[in-house]
């Protein structure tokens, strides 16, 4: 796997810093070398390096007084600090660390430990700007990689990665089992990336790839059917047969909920032009929330979003309402509809299958499980729209006073309201349900 390029900064006389330049150029730094400390500060100023190499002693001050002015100025990840010093006086290089060296090496030093030395100090730094659960680089170095490829002229494609429903699978199975599936993915994009790939981990369960773009979208779809495959592996046989979990919210409020699955967004230098690596992440994660609102693991391009993307008009989303009890049913057709939605009520199981067939279907239905029809109640009407193909797509809002959730989620419904319920959680639970459905349409 490829790794952001090191920086290293010498600050020290033209003749040995020329010197010392060439030699740490060697180990595959990017090395830069100026004569004086207020020439470092003007580097410093938009460099970020990841070793300072410096003289005790400079015409312009002193080197020992320029590293407790770096570790005072400079904000983490602050560079590794590496003093020069002519003296062999053990005191003098005590007093060295002490203003705030890391490390005192003699001046002049033979070529051969300078080098190894700075790559110790290069390789200490990469492990602590790696991420401690898997072990990859991260933000830090993100950040590094991402500024190397925005000033490249070799193309390259950003893929932001994250596992949809993690919080509720966290709260089911504990956390302890939540690290252990970033992990289980975090080994999964070591496995796609080849050398000259980069695979970071940014966060909880937030990653970024930097691939070559013809690779992007193929890499994607093995990403995503390479987790679907081992992710099953991480749940009870019992949610497997079931398909979902069960998210519980405010005021009893219970939702069916996706097992986890992989969102990814891929953005491209050759199809757009990013200013800044904070650019670069914000777009990435614009087409990842476009992969989310996807069924399962998906990803969107900024390419095939671009091709693709339409725009439909504005329309105001249509709720179907069945309530038996007709004060309730005015209550909920009135405060629906000062929402904006165009409202239908209606009593019976057979009406409700008229309306909700009938061009253009509702966006919604808010179904209560205790009809009057002796027919068919709540539970079957919700299992028949569910069962039938033109409508599954539909929201279906179960309300019932019957104790035992489960019913209504085993029955198809995707939202489980108990009665009674206070309107501003139900009205908040409605407009949730059908904004994410705009953003889908």
């Amino acid at each position: 796997m490829m790794l952001p390029t090191p920086i290293i900064l010498i600050i020290h006389q033209v003749r040995q810093a020329a010197d010392y330049a060439s030699i740490l150029e060697k180990t595959g730094a990017k090395v830069h070398a100026v004569p004086s400390f207020e020439q470092a500060n003007e580097l410093l100023s938009f460099l970020h390096p990841d070793l300072i190499l410096l003289a005790s002693e400079m015409p312009d001050g002193d080197g020992r007084l320029y590293c407790q002015q770096i570790r005072a100025t400079l904000v983490q990840p602050r560079p590794v600090l590496v003093l020069l010093l002519s003296s062999n006086d053990v005191n003098e290089r005590i007093r060295a660390f002490r203003y705030g060296a890391d490390d005192v090496l003699g001046d002049p030093i033979d070529k051969n430990e300078l080098a190894i030395r700075v790559l110790a100090h290069l390789r200490r730094r990469q492990e602590e700007l790696s991420s401690p659960l898997t072990q990859l680089p991260g933000p830090n170095m993100i950040r590094r990689m991402l500024e190397q490829c925005l000033v490249s002229d070799r193309p390259w494609a950003a893929l932001s990665i994250d596992l949809s429903n993690l919080r509720i699978y966290n709260e089911t199975y504990g956390d302890l089992a939540g690290d252990q599936l970033i992990k289980a993915l975090a080994a999964i994009l070591l496995d796609v990336v080849s050398d000259n790939e980069f695979v970071g981990h940014l966060e909880a369960d937030d990653f970024l790839m930097i691939v070559s773009p013809e690779r992007s979208e193929s890499l994607a779809e093995k990403v995503c059917s390479q987790f679907d495959t081992i992710s099953r592996r991480f749940y009870p046989r019992e949610d497997i047969e079931r398909g979902y979990l069960i998210a519980t919210g405010h005021s009893g409020i219970r939702r069916r909920v996706s097992l986890i699955s992989l969102s990814i967004g891929i953005v491209c230098s050759t199809t757009r032009r990013c200013q800044s690596y904070v650019d670069v992440l914000t777009t990435a994660r614009d087409y990842r929330y476009l992969a989310k609102e996807q069924a399962g693991s998906a990803w969107v391009s900024d390419y095939r979003a671009k091709v693709t993307s339409k725009h439909p008009e504005t329309h105001r989303s249509r709720i179907l309402v069945i309530e038996p009890d007709g004060a309730m049913a005015c209550l909920l057709q009135e405060n629906l509809a000062l929402e904006g939605y165009v409202v239908e009520v209606t009593s019976s199981a057979d009406d409700a299958l008229r309306l909700a067939r009938l061009e253009p279907h509702p966006d919604l239905i808010l179904l209560e499980s205790n009809l009057a029809d002796r027919r068919l109640d709540g539970w079957d009407l919700c299992r028949m729209l569910k069962e039938d193909e033109t409508l599954r797509s539909i929201w279906v809002v179960m309300a019932t006073a019957h104790p035992d959730q489960s019913l209504a989620l085993e029955a198809g419904a995707d939202l489980y309201l108990p009665k009674p319920f206070d309107m501003p959680s139900l009205l908040g639970e409605v407009n949730l349900l059908l904004r994410s459905r705009c953003h889908t349409t």
